[in-house]
């Protein structure tokens, strides 16, 4: 795909994302000579109109929201089977990464991103959009230092039309309200119960839940609260704890009624004093002493001599100086050739530098920039954010004040780790559930009526068997309703029991009258529905048979 050509002048360059639907590449408009990013719907996907369907209006709803925080969609379009969209190109960490590389943010900080974020929600609420995917990872920096909100690709119109596919929960499990973990409807409380949650992730460097597995953390979201951002860090003002702990409440009515509620807290809480720098070093681990200008440093000795009886004090006096002089002059000898044998024998200390996310070879240069070396023995390990080839992590790890030379193992992406989807055809719909959450993958249900199939059980589903998908990536299923609607026949002069034979035998249930009737005892007479109108299997059917 990379090199392509789409609608004669949009040009891919490498590929940047994938999702579970959608791949994601850098590009480039040879019309307006701009960098932009290509959204393409996957290969397997195009074959299926429900999906095709979601992603044409993932484009037209993102395209109407127009806002500096939010990333702008410029096209949507279809060439051989390619189904694409244009989109703004942000190039800069996104919020997840932002927060892997600072541990935690200042609180002041975490107060102004929250803020843009709350921005872009205020107004595609406005315009009737709900995100229901609210989390760092779809938080972009421009390289202004600008958020921009991405991925309303699983929003829903405030028509109540979704634009997903069945009812499955959407949104990292992480960061993923209450009423979506239930599997209900997503409104844009349940965008703010989402900005909450980032925020506390901000201030206190994790996230309030974690788990065994998806189903663990999205039951705490649901039974659990959180432990109150305070008692993780100490020194967040107690405004803030307080607009966190509304914005997380468990019923959607106590939280928030809007992003612009929100906002008016957060400039309320910055009145009330959100310090504007990173909480101040505690003076007992400081490396260094400050002296006023005003300090008196060394008072000035009186040469002069003395008179009378204090001759013989003042005499002692410059002896005794002469000698601590001297036993300093000694002591900076032996104290500097000590430094310098323990500097030759102890080499200094360096800090392990940030590497993640670049090549093997770039980061081998750093390392050694650094005073470290690179080690011999590389480790390769799956990674889903990570590009193939590109550092994962290191050990010890970044950050970690070490000895300079010492060797530093790199972990190297080999891309995600696949799994290969099984046969799910003749399956029930919670089989296929448990075995795909085993297989980390999701699933989403789609109903239709199909006569050659029993009654909830999978005649078909996409990906097919033996797909290799990544984790998270979602499986659509096709459960069976049985037969659908068909025509009833003309029952009238059947035999009781003829009647009875072919109505049961179509999965509908006979209801019997008795009535007098010349020359036609046993047989029908009459029938509700009257013949060649639609019934449904399980529909009753009222006779009336003659005496």
């Amino acid at each position: 795909m990379v090199g392509k050509i789409l609608a004669e002048r949009y040009e891919l360059i490498e590929k940047i994302a994938e999702g579970g639907m959608a791949r994601v590449y850098r590009g480039r408009d040879l019309v307006l000579k701009r960098t932009i990013a290509v959204k393409v719907l996957k290969d397997q996907m195009t074959g299926d109109l429900a999906f095709i369907r979601r992603f044409e209006r993932e484009a037209q709803a993102a395209a109407a929201l127009s806002h500096p925080h939010i990333v702008n969609i410029y096209d949507v379009g279809e060439q051989d089977g390619i189904h694409f969209m244009v989109m703004e190109y942000v190039e800069g960490n996104n919020l997840k990464e932002y927060i892997r590389q600072k541990g935690r943010l200042p609180v002041f900080e975490a107060v102004q991103i929250t803020r843009q974020i709350a921005e872009a929600l205020d107004q595609a609420h406005g315009a009737g959009m709900v995100h229901r995917d609210i989390k760092p990872q779809n938080i972009l920096f421009s390289r202004s230092g600008k958020v921009k909100v991405t991925d309303f690709g699983i929003a829903i119109a405030g028509d109540g039309v979704t634009v997903t596919v069945g009812d499955e929960i959407i949104g990292s499990v992480q960061y993923i309200s209450p009423e979506q973990a239930r599997g209900e409807i997503a409104c844009k409380q349940s965008d703010l119960y989402s900005l909450g949650i980032i925020l506390y992730e901000m201030v206190t460097g994790k996230v309030p839940f974690s788990g065994e597995n998806p189903v663990a953390v999205a039951m705490k979201h649901i039974q659990e609260q959180i432990v109150p951002p305070r008692q993780v860090q100490s020194d967040i003002p107690e405004s803030l704890e307080q607009i966190i702990l509304k914005a997380v409440q468990k019923d959607m009515a106590d939280r928030y009624g809007s992003a612009g509620e929100v906002l008016e807290d957060l400039f309320y809480a910055e009145e009330k004093g959100v310090p504007r720098v990173a909480p101040a070093r505690n003076a007992n681990h400081s490396s260094y002493n400050d002296f006023d200008e005003d300090d008196e440093i060394l008072r000035p000795v009186d040469n002069s001599r003395p008179s009378g009886g204090n001759s013989f004090l003042a005499r002692r006096w410059r002896t005794m100086l002469k000698i601590l002089l001297f036993l300093v002059f000694v002591g900076g000898l032996f104290g500097g050739g000590f430094y310098m044998v323990n500097n030759y024998l102890t080499p200094p200390e360096v800090a392990v530098p940030e590497v993640r996310d670049m090549s093997q070879s770039d980061a081998a240069r750093i390392l050694r920039e650094e005073g470290l070396v690179p080690g011999s023995d590389v480790t390769y390990t799956y990674s889903d954010e990570v590009a193939v080839g590109n550092v994962v992590k290191t050990d010890p790890p970044e950050g970690r004040m070490v000895r300079e030379n010492r060797e530093i193992d790199l972990f190297i992406s080999q891309g995600p780790e696949y799994v290969v989807i099984p046969d799910l055809n003749d399956r029930t719909e919670m089989e296929a559930e448990i075995i795909l959450q085993d297989l980390e993958l999701t699933m989403s249900v789609v109903s239709e009526h199909n006569e050659d199939v029993e009654k909830g059980k999978i005649f078909r589903q996409v990906p097919g068997e033996s797909f290799p998908a990544s984790r998270g990536e979602e499986v659509v299923v096709y459960v069976s309703q049985g037969r659908g609607p068909f025509k009833l026949a003309d029952l009238v002069g059947y035999s009781e029991q003829g009647a009875v034979d072919y109505l049961e035998g179509n999965d509908l249930k006979p209801r019997i009258r008795y009535q007098f009737a010349v020359g036609a005892s046993g047989h029908v007479v009459e029938q509700r529905p009257e013949p060649g109108e639609e019934v449904l299997p399980g529909q009753s059917v009222d006779l009336v048979v003659g005496e």
